[in-house]
């Protein structure tokens, strides 16, 4: 029998799902889905401007590991800042940014995962800066120490505390040090490769990262050929994928679901559709019943889970499953990760806009990254989806409406600074709207919390 009282808070609940959904696409029966809402984003706010500007540190890029997993992330000073380094401008503006940016990397590091900055050797040397290096923090010394007392006993202390030293590739390697840089940058990838392997053999002892990768793909091969760590764009490369349909039974089931959802089809039939896929249902009454979800008594049926969770947290749910279903490739876990960030970035930038539904723009960022976690082309990813015009214009056309939440997004995600400065002017400017991105990060939901395998 229904619990009664589960029963009426989805009775409630359904009460509002007609005024949600035509409040969010106009009612039309093909629209683009939505996930449940956001909270709304504090306005950012405006502090008197401080003796030292702030840096700008573009979003931090993460650093994929060896079992394709988000194993931290690198921090990057703004380029402009970085010019007037590399140009000999290192006064106390250098260090106050110097030491801006080892601050930043504290709670990526207090959450057990790497943070890595580059700073140069110069700056390093100062005891204002050397002091407020972190605990276990990755730092790639641009230019050779000048030994002196000071900095023996910065070693010291840096040693002790976990700090790990490299340097790039071919530079000055710093006292001690644990690992070494190798940055694509104009080069070729195979260029890049065959530089790792050669590191294998002369400095097998030393931690390789493979830096500014041109996509998923070359961060895959970098791992398979002994980085330890690799980062640059987590998305398709250029021609990297194949002209193929979705087959995977379990993708189709879900794609069916969420169509399902949108059609408005009846309690009963989804629920049909749930049960009919025995993992499908546990996992969701796994979900239904988790913390995260805080319900006063347990659900026994799927057909309840669908009632309390509603139309819309049902969709989001089933998006989060869809792109935990790419789960093929070595960097899979990673790219999980980056689809709920930028998720949850755009629903963030989305909920400051009267025009702009959050929930739907939560779907596109997951929706936008389906090419590189099924690995096939977006336009076939999306092909079995019922999705709005607004959301299908802006991941596969990327043009309409939507396009420059979602192309700020990316930029942002690139460290796109001159694309992504212009886009944010309309959310308060840069600063705020890497602050977003910190938060996006901080607050994602967890794919292995909503969408563990069974």
């Amino acid at each position: 029998m229904p619990n009664p009282r589960l029963a009426g808070r989805a009775a409630g609940r359904g009460r509002h799902v007609s005024s949600f959904w035509s409040r969010l696409f106009g009612g039309k029966p093909a629209a683009a889905p939505a996930a449940a809402a956001a909270p709304q984003a504090a306005p950012p706010t405006t502090a008197a401007a401080p003796a030292v500007a702030a840096p700008t540190f573009g979003a931090r890029r993460p650093l994929v590991g060896i079992h394709g997993e988000v194993a931290g992330f690198e921090f990057r000073l703004s380029p402009s800042t970085q010019r007037r380094m590399q140009a000999g401008a290192e006064g106390p503006a250098a260090a106050a940014h110097a030491i801006s940016l080892l601050a930043a990397m504290r709670s990526t590091l207090e959450g057990g995962r790497i943070a890595l900055g580059e700073l140069p050797a110069s700056l390093l040397c100062r005891s204002a800066v050397a002091e407020q290096v972190p605990d276990g923090a990755w730092i790639a010394v641009r230019g050779a120490f000048e030994p002196d007392d000071s900095l023996a006993g910065a070693l010291t202390s840096w040693r002790t505390r976990g700090v790990k030293l490299g340097a790039a590739l071919g530079g000055p390697m710093p006292p001690g040090a644990g690992f070494v840089l190798l940055q694509a940058g104009d080069s070729s990838v195979d260029g890049l490769l065959a530089a790792l392997d050669r590191c294998a053999q002369e400095q097998p002892l030393l931690a390789r990262v493979a830096l500014d990768l041109p996509g998923v793909e070359a961060i895959e091969q970098a791992l398979e050929r002994g980085a330890s760590l690799a980062a640059g764009r987590v998305e398709p490369g250029a021609g990297a994928m194949a002209q193929r349909r979705i087959v995977q039974p379990a993708t189709q089931r879900l794609c069916q679901l969420l169509n399902d959802v949108v059609a408005d089809r009846d309690t009963a039939q989804i629920g049909a559709a749930l049960r009919a896929d025995s993992a499908l249902s546990y996992r969701l009454l796994r979900f239904v019943n988790s913390p995260a979800v805080g319900l006063a008594q347990p659900v026994e049926s799927v057909e309840q889970a669908v009632m309390v969770l509603g139309r819309a947290e049902l969709y989001r749910w089933l998006s989060v499953l869809l792109t935990a279903s790419g789960s093929g490739r070595k960097a899979s876990r990673a790219l999980q990760e980056v689809a709920m960030a930028r998720a949850r970035l755009l629903e963030l930038l989305a909920a400051e806009r009267e025009d702009t539904p959050p929930p739907a723009l939560f779907t596109v960022g997951l929706l936008s990254m389906l090419d590189a976690l099924l690995q096939v082309p977006l336009a076939e990813a999306l092909a079995p989806l019922q999705i709005a015009d607004a959301a299908r214009e802006a991941i596969v056309d990327r043009a309409g409406p939507w396009w420059p939440l979602l192309q700020l997004a990316i930029a942002v995600e690139r460290h796109d600074l001159a694309v992504a400065e212009p886009l944010a002017a309309a959310h308060g400017g840069l600063e705020a709207v890497l602050a977003k991105a910190e938060q996006a990060w901080a607050g994602r939901p967890s794919c292995r919390a909503q969408a563990a395998p069974a």
